[in-house]
């Protein structure tokens, strides 16, 4: 009972931290992140080869989902897979953060095509639909999905977009070693 009620009161304040640090990424002038209405976590930290393995590929399907829906826009690699302490003490994976070549905001008919192509590769990965954009000030539009484990996949554009995904994972390092040689 006692580790229960523990393990119900870290999973929020992982989730917290994920927000916390998600708010610390390196975009230049990046968009403010206020958390959209994520359901709660309901599952701790997977072993960081097990949640890279599960969102890399969700990642790389997104890439491939988005590119097909919009075509001319390619995708690539802005920063490369990586761990980081949370403000918590907790661990973050970032797996490769994607970069569009040009702004989709427009070519998606204000995102309309975004959740066209992703919404479902989203519902194969176990997160709910995007929902819609997100009410950021300074020009972004941004979307976002949570799952229950409080990995947070978030398209910003202004352009060019930026796809992220921030994934509480279990370890006791937190070194961007422990990620799987791809």
């Amino acid at each position: 009972m006692r580790r229960t009620a523990l393990v119900q009161l870290a999973l929020p304040v992982a989730l917290i931290g994920v927000v916390a640090f998600t708010g610390c990424a390196a975009t230049p002038d990046g968009p403010t992140r206020e958390p959209s209405s994520a359901p709660p976590v309901t599952a701790g930290p997977a072993p960081v080869a097990e949640s890279f393995t599960k969102y890399d590929a969700l990642r790389a399907e997104l890439v491939a989902a988005l590119e097909q829906k919009l075509p001319g826009i390619t995708w690539s690699v802005d920063n490369p897979p990586r761990l980081a302490k949370s403000g918590d003490g907790g661990c973050i994976l970032q797996p490769a953060s994607m970069k569009s070549s040009a702004d989709i905001v427009e070519p998606s008919n204000h995102f309309q095509d975004v959740f066209t192509a992703g919404d479902p590769v989203l519902g194969k990965h176990g997160f709910p639909a995007f929902g819609g954009t997100d009410d950021v000030p300074g020009g972004w539009v941004v979307a976002r999905s949570t799952d229950g484990t409080g990995a947070t996949v978030s398209i910003e554009s202004k352009s060019p977009a930026y796809l992220r995904i921030t994934v509480p994972v279990a370890s006791s390092t937190c070194d961007s070693k422990e990620i799987p040689a791809g």
